[in-house]
C-alpha cells in the first residue's frame, strides 16, 4: 500500500508519538530532514530520525527507547500499517550520541528497509515549539495526531548552514534543504554567532557539489511527482546558485 519511503516515514511518526507519551516533550526536539518534512512541507523524505535530547542519562534513554521498540502496543500500531521490526541494533551509545539501527519489514511484500534513530546531546539551543505534525501528512496515513517539540525555521536554517560547512563528507541534501529554508524565511533573522563563522565554508561546499552527487544522494528521496522536474541539470544548477546567493547575502 505504501512505498518504502512512506513506510519509513510512518515508522518515524509512530515512534515520535509513542516516545512523546513516555518522555516529557520539553526534553527533546526534532531536527533535520524530518523536521523540515513534518513542519515545512519538504518534498524530500528523510531516511533517518534525528533528535536532540536534554538532561537524560545514557542508560535512561537507552531503556526508554528499547522498551518502546519492544512494547506490544507499539508492535500493534506498526502492524496496523503493515510494518514490523525485523532487527534492531545499538551501534553507538555514548554521552554525546545514541543511535539505534533498525530494519523494518513490510508485511505485504516481505521487503526490508533500513532506518536509524539518533539522539544527540549538544544542547537544545535555538527557537523551538511544541506543535502537531502537518495535518496533510497525518491524513495521508490516517494516523492520530503527532505532537512534538521541534526547531523553528530560523534555528533549522542556522543548523543547516553549520551542517553544510562541517560535515566531513559534504551532502547535497543540505543544499536542497537550504533552498526550502530560504524560501520559508529562515534567513530573515541574523545567524547565531556560532554559525556566522561557518558561512564561508558552507558556500565553498555548496559550490563543490555537482549534479551527479545530487542525483545519487537526493533524487530518489523526493516525492515521485517531483523527481522528473529535479532530474534536470539546469534545475539543480539554478537551485544551487540560489542557495549560494542566499548565503552570500548573509554577509552583506
Amino acid at each position: 500500500m505504501w512505498s518504502e519511503r512512506q513506510i519509513i516515514e510512518i515508522f518515524h511518526l509512530l515512534f515520535l508519538r509513542a516516545f512523546g507519551a513516555r518522555v516529557d516533550k520539553s526534553l527533546f526536539a526534532l531536527k533535520g530532514g524530518c523536521n523540515l518534512r513534518f513542519y515545512l512541507k519538504s518534498i524530500r523524505y528523510s531516511e533517518d530520525l534525528d533528535l536532540d535530547i536534554h538532561t537524560m542519562s545514557v542508560s535512561t534513554l537507552r531503556n526508554n527507547v528499547s522498551r518502546l521498540l519492544e512494547a506490544p502496543s507499539f508492535a500493534q500500531a506498526l502492524r496496523a500499517q503493515g510494518i514490523e521490526i525485523a532487527r534492531t541494533s545499538l551501534p553507538k551509545q555514548t554521552e554525546t550520541t545514541q543511535r539505534w539501527k533498525l530494519t523494518l519489514r513490510i508485511s505485504e511484500s516481505g521487503a526490508e528497509v533500513p532506518t536509524k534513530i539518533e539522539f544527540s546531546r549538544r544542547g537544545l539551543d535555538g527557537d523551538k515549539a511544541v506543535e502537531p505534525v502537518d495535518a496533510e501528512i497525518i491524513r495521508t496515513y490516517r494516523l492520530y495526531p503527532v505532537i512534538v517539540q521541534h526547531y523553528s525555521v530560523h534555528t533549522a536554517f542556522a543548523q543547516k548552514v553549520s551542517a553544510l560547512a562541517l560535515r566531513e563528507q559534504v551532502q547535497s541534501r543540505d543544499v536542497f534543504d537550504l533552498k526550502l529554508l530560504l524560501d520559508a524565511g529562515g534567513a530573515e533573522q541574523p545567524l547565531p554567532a556560532a554559525a556566522v563563522g561557518y558561512r564561508s565554508a558552507a558556500i565553498d561546499h555548496a559550490l563543490a557539489i555537482d549534479y551527479d552527487a545530487f542525483a545519487g544522494q537526493v533524487l530518489a528521496f523526493l516525492a515521485p511527482e517531483y523527481q522528473e522536474h529535479y532530474g534536470n541539470r539546469k534545475v539543480w544548477a539554478k537551485l544551487q546558485q540560489q542557495v549560494i546567493d542566499g548565503l552570500e547575502a548573509l554577509g552583506r
